[in-house]
């Protein structure tokens, strides 16, 4: 039993770095079983044929954010104001679901190639994992807005979630136009400040931006710990 399940665990592995970087189609099932060293007949044995292989390794690959699920529920649900939840989740999805300093994992490259080019895998990750996120952040911005109706609470949620998917989906552009040293410095700490200072002050829950680009309460701060 465990020889079976050391096979299937390095089918696996070798199944997502596979898809990630050739896609479903292109990708081999011969050149996966090389990679595992393992036969062509253990990918019958252990999943059925491809394309649930495919479906396998996609879960697979989202389990590095699910990992953090009691993480992420601690930080939607738990108590403190709307801002501070509303903080700590962009935080979260930006670092966990996201890693968007860990481009060349081929858990996030499979991802991101699933999201540009949706299978049926993407059916059960938006069922399992997606759009439970999706209704945690919708309750947030739902006490920042609670007149607001479906519509207007679902543009405000895409409104944060594209913020943070820009970083992620538009890093090899981005970095050919600010350069490697641009799209480093736009570290966790500062994309997940400047995230949620901009949504909160589009929400009108914290003074609009001054002339730096930052919050006037922020900049306050910053001039006290810079005085002498």
């Amino acid at each position: 039993m465990e020889l079976q399940d050391a096979t299937r665990d390095r089918l696996l592995e070798a199944a997502g770095r596979e898809f990630a970087e050739r896609g479903f189609e292109c990708a081999r099932v011969r050149g996966i079983c090389d990679r595992a060293g393992a036969n062509v007949a253990a990918v019958n044995y252990h999943f059925g044929d491809k394309e649930k292989l495919y479906v396998a390794a996609v879960l697979e690959a989202h389990q590095r954010g699910c990992a953090f699920a009691a993480e992420h529920e601690a930080i939607a649900g738990a108590g403190g104001t709307p801002e501070d939840r509303l903080r700590g989740f962009i935080r979260h999805f930006l670092s966990r679901v996201l890693a968007v300093h860990e481009p060349d994992d081929w858990r996030h490259l499979l991802i991101t190639r699933e999201m540009l080019h949706p299978t049926e895998a993407s059916d059960i990750l938006i069922r399992e994992a997606i759009r439970p996120r999706f209704e945690q952040l919708v309750g947030i911005l739902r006490e920042f807005c609670p007149a607001a109706d479906g519509r207007r609470l679902s543009a405000l949620a895409f409104s944060v979630i594209g913020q943070c998917l820009h970083y992620k989906m538009a890093r090899p552009m981005a970095e050919r136009l600010i350069g490697a040293e641009g799209m480093a410095a736009l570290d966790l700490d500062f994309l997940s400040g400047h995230i949620a200072t901009f949504c909160l002050a589009a929400l009108g829950r914290t003074p609009p931006l001054d002339e730096t680009g930052e919050s006037r309460e922020a900049s306050e701060v910053r001039d006290r710990d810079d005085s002498p």
